[in-house]
């Protein structure tokens, strides 16, 4: 009899502590929940703060300051050695290497003037203070990449918000200060005839640029 009731103890006991330890694993399961919860709600704040970040990572601020278009250049007397420099290394004669470098630069104003997300289109270099040619505010839309002989091209593609001459703007980073700094941009209302365009390449550089680094860009 003694021993019956011990085994009924024991059982007891052990259903005791079983059921004792499941309580303190679901207890642990639901402490983790909220874990859980706050984990996959920070990757998700994460996420959209990266959002937030790719979307504003590029605006036409990049392009703060005033410019003056390069082909105001071109036709300086002090310039035209370069064509010759041109003419050797395309192998054509002076006249093709010149019509060709003015057509790859053509552009409809002579500078440009960038605050913030402004830009003013301008009928001489800011400096000899001509007329606005017209005006615009635009905001970043997306960046396209584009083939182009061996390399890829990237352009930043901006749009017109409101009234402005052009609907389009491509852009791309300012670069070459070693040399000449200087950007390329294409302007327009059709972003995907932009973008197919071979050949054409506006220039703007900075107004502090000297003939001899015009004539070593021309070169180059």
């Amino acid at each position: 009899m003694k021993k019956t009731k011990l085994l009924l103890l024991v059982g007891v006991l052990s259903c005791s502590m079983f059921l004792f330890a499941c309580g303190q694993k679901d207890n642990a399961g639901n402490n983790a929940a909220p874990a859980n919860n706050a984990a996959v709600n920070a990757e998700n704040n994460k996420e959209e703060a990266g959002a937030e970040v790719q979307d504003d990572k590029v605006s036409l601020a990049d392009w703060e300051g005033e410019w003056n278009n390069m082909g105001g250049y071109l036709e300086r007397p002090e310039v035209q050695p370069a064509y010759e420099e041109l003419a050797k290394k395309e192998n054509v004669d002076v006249a093709k290497a010149k019509a060709d470098y003015l057509a790859k630069r053509q552009c409809d104003f002579d500078g440009l003037k960038i605050e913030g997300d402004k830009i003013t289109y301008l009928s001489t270099f800011p400096e000899d203070k001509g007329q606005a040619k017209g005006e615009g505010t635009y905001k970043f839309v997306e960046s396209k990449e584009v083939p182009h002989g061996n390399a890829t091209l990237e352009w930043d593609i901006f749009e017109a918000e409101g009234d402005a001459p052009y609907k389009y703007l491509l852009m791309m980073p300012v670069h070459g200060e070693e040399a000449l700094t200087h950007f390329h941009m294409r302007y327009g209302n059709d972003k995907d005839e932009l973008l197919a365009k071979e050949g054409w390449f506006p220039t703007f550089v900075k107004p502090s640029s000297t003939n001899d680094q015009i004539i070593g860009e021309i070169a180059e």
